[in-house]
């Protein structure tokens, strides 16, 4: 059997080793609760993740006398961000040099494809005679402005100036975004890492404020920043504080609590290597299945170890009862109670990992792995180990008095059960249901304020709410698109909407490009074109190089010829093309949802879409899901215990203890007024899970000595109360739900136990 032994203590090192060199962790919190339900959240999601936005920072400059950071600073700050490594490029919001350049060099010709959202619309008033005249003095007009120069290129191409009517409205919209009337100045930095890879992100933030503090040593200008990136970076830092926390919270606190029950340093290394090799493994299989293993997962997993050192904590507690020769025997006929206990809590588990949270899947898998791990190393392995000649009787405080008075006072303790559990139904009438997904995270309040405050200096569009319109292709979800803004021009008239960003006048579907194009080619007569030339004379502009009206048919401009251009910076997070899907977005301005989505009520696959909506609807969805895995997961473990016992009396009183846990904390939460989410079930349902054990052993008994089962369930009710409660020290809000469901619960179903299932005197 030594080679067992050998084995067993070389394993957790090599697993270790392994878990370095072949995991990939991730922190996003959005990874791990949200999960689209269908193809558009699934592609935002995706957008979300690695897409344009998510690689986009917003940087804010400011001062605290509310002075204008000098042009001369922003224009070091900018290039001086350029040279970072990873940073594809920074520029001013609203910057339109480059986009004038590419209005004269692409757009002007295509001026007969772009002037109008329907075709046709007003050419029979600009080519009246009267309608010529007037556009030649407009013409003429805007050559002798000082936006002359740019005039003059586009005029040679577009002597009708058609151009200019579509981006008519788009300089208020691009002063808008520069902010003419703040004291900020703002940047937005693009980078090549999405904005979820943190590691990458991390190391970018850190560059763009150590190269904001040299060029501003004497603390001028203060500097903000927001951006997928920024949450990114925050959460990961949050979730490995929290896993440093916990881990090392928990496992020095077990390790004190083990030694101060069984009084063994051998027996602490034992077990805790036990535990090592169940950790590890259960890290390494879920990067095998998944192929990356989540930060949540680990912080959760690491409760595990209260779950899987109950198998350890009963074998020692009844091997160390008896002489060493006896030791196998006893092991081996506990097994079948530690066997229908582990069972019993997987289907928990297992119930998690059906349920269709992103995390709670690698939770699944997790915990299984390690129950089972648990398992066969306490039955066949960790009976070599132990070594100890003398025979030791485990005796926690206050145990086997609290069964005594379970036995002697059982019908009024009963009795005062009934009236709480009375009181408890009362109760449930005022559970307050969680209905925003983002009081699961007030960890991070402080950086939705603080990107509403940028945001807010940057532009009025409102973040998270915008139409989306979908189609299989680009050029399907443009007409679409085409058929939305006259619905949203409706909604400006009446002032239910402030204003909107679409693709126009930078792109229009293809059909449309040409539709346009056909229209004016009818009315370029020749008795137009001399009627134009006339006007021309009677300005005194030159009619040999503006007298033409050379708008010859043209191959429609195409998205992927736009993205070409620096005008891909204004659109390209509003396009997301999937496999199978686009989806376009039209970002809003301040406006009235209800009519928002009225207006679109009869437009076939564009809708009104808010992302707090969206986190909305899944918690509520995520809450009936749990509704639903509460009572399949309580339905299998019935069904098990039915199939062992062959009794539904001794199923029910197995069972009541752990029920009655999870009902009396769900009815704590009710008289406290405590928002009840999703979280909470998944916990009620972990309890279930857990504590049936305790109904189990406590139940069959198979030691023979109620009083050393009763003592065992109290060590290994310790160490999962422990290992849940360790998360109380995490900041993450749903850490701490977990830890106060499930910690108070196990407790509560251990002390239930001889309260309800009745045996023989202790």
């Amino acid at each position: 059997m030594n080679w067992r032994k050998g084995l067993f203590y070389l394993l957790p090192p090599l697993l270790a080793f392994c878990a370095i060199f072949s995991v990939n962790f991730k922190t996003d919190l959005s990874a791990f609760i949200i999960a689209g339900d269908n193809a558009e959240e699934i592609l935002l999601a995706n957008e979300m993740q690695s897409g344009t936005l998510s690689r986009r920072y917003l940087l804010s400059i400011g001062s605290e006398d509310k002075s204008e950071p000098s042009r001369s600073f922003m224009r070091n700050l900018r290039n001086q961000l350029k040279a970072i490594d990873g940073v594809v490029d920074a520029w001013s919001p609203g910057q339109q040099n480059k986009i004038t350049q590419t209005i004269q060099s692409l757009y002007a010709d295509y001026g007969n494809a772009f002037y109008s959202l329907e075709p046709g619309q007003n050419l029979d008033e600009l080519f009246s005679p009267q309608g010529l005249q007037q556009r030649a003095i407009f013409l003429k007009q805007t050559l002798l402005s000082p936006q002359g120069a740019m005039v003059k290129k586009l005029a040679i191409h577009d002597p009708l100036l058609l151009t200019i009517k579509g981006f008519q409205s788009l300089g208020g919209k691009m002063q808008q975004m520069a902010s003419p009337n703040s004291p900020y100045k703002n940047l937005i930095l693009e980078t090549a890492m999405a904005g979820l890879d943190a590691p990458a992100q991390s190391r970018i933030q850190i560059a763009i404020n150590k190269t904001f503090q040299q060029l501003n040593p004497l603390a001028q200008y203060q500097m903000e920043m927001t951006g997928v990136a920024v949450f990114a970076v925050a959460t990961q830092t949050l979730i490995q504080g929290d896993i440093a926390k916990v881990s090392i919270f928990s496992s020095i606190a077990l390790m004190l609590l083990f030694l101060l029950i069984f009084r063994s340093f051998a027996v602490l290394f034992q077990v805790f290597s036990l535990l090592a090799i169940v950790i590890l493994g259960s890290i390494i299989s879920t990067q095998l299945i998944f192929g990356y293993v989540h930060g949540m997962t680990v912080a959760i997993g690491a409760t595990l170890i209260g779950i899987c050192i109950d198998y350890p904590i009963h074998a020692i507690a009844h091997a160390q009862s008896v002489n060493p020769s006896k030791r196998m025997a006893v092991i081996a006929k506990i097994w079948p109670s530690m066997l229908l206990g582990g069972i019993t809590t997987m289907i928990g588990y297992i119930a998690l990992g059906i349920s269709g949270y992103p995390g709670f899947q690698q939770v699944a898998v997790f915990a299984v792995t390690g129950i089972v791990v648990s398992l066969l190393l306490t039955r066949f392995v960790f009976p070599d180990l132990m070594t100890a000649k003398s025979s030791k009787h485990l005796n926690v405080p206050l145990v086997s008095q609290w069964a005594g008075v379970c036995q002697r006072f059982r019908p009024w303790l009963i009795i005062a059960l009934l009236i709480m559990l009375g009181m408890s139904f009362f109760g449930l009438n005022s559970l307050h249901w969680m209905k925003d997904m983002q009081e699961l995270t007030p960890e991070l309040d402080y950086l939705k304020q603080k990107d509403r405050q940028i945001r807010a200096r940057m532009t009025s569009i409102e973040p998270g709410r915008f139409v989306m319109v979908t189609g299989v292709d680009v050029e399907s979800a443009l007409q679409k698109v085409e058929q939305v803004y006259p619905v949203l021009e409706q909604l400006k008239q009446s002032g239910e909407l402030s204003d909107y960003f679409g693709l126009y006048p930078w792109l229009l579907s293809a059909r449309r490009q040409q539709q346009n194009q056909m229209q004016l080619e009818k009315y370029l007569t020749p008795e137009n074109r001399r009627r134009w030339k006339q006007a021309l004379k009677k300005q005194g502009l030159s009619v040999k190089r503006l007298g033409t009206l050379d708008y010859s048919l043209k191959q429609p401009l195409a998205l992927q010829q736009v993205l070409e251009t620096p005008v891909s910076k204004l659109i390209d997070s509003r396009v997301i093309i999937g496999q199978k899907q686009t989806v376009i977005m039209i970002w809003l301005s301040d406006h009235q949802p209800r009519a928002i989505k009225k207006a679109l009520e009869n437009i076939e696959n564009a809708q009104y879409f808010s992302q707090r909506d969206m986190l909305n609807n899944m918690t509520e969805d995520y809450t009936e899901r749990a509704q639903r895995l509460l009572m399949i997961g309580l339905a299998f473990i019935i069904l098990v215990l039915l199939v062992r016992y062959r009794s539904l009396y001794k199923t029910v009183q197995t069972l009541l203890p752990a029920v009655l846990a999870a009902f009396l904390i769900l009815a704590l939460w009710s008289y406290t007024g405590e928002a009840i989410s999703f979280l909470h079930l998944v916990g009620f349902l972990l309890v279930v899970a857990i504590c049936v054990d305790y109904g189990i052993f406590y139940q069959e008994n198979r030691g023979g000595d109620i009083a050393l089962t009763y003592q065992a369930m109290a060590a290994s009710m310790l160490t999962s109360a422990l290992a849940f409660g360790s998360l109380i020290t995490a900041e993450s809000t749903s850490l701490r739900i977990l830890s106060g469901v499930v910690a108070i619960g196990v407790m509560l179903g251990f002390a239930l136990c001889p309260l309800i299932i009745k045996t023989k005197k202790v």
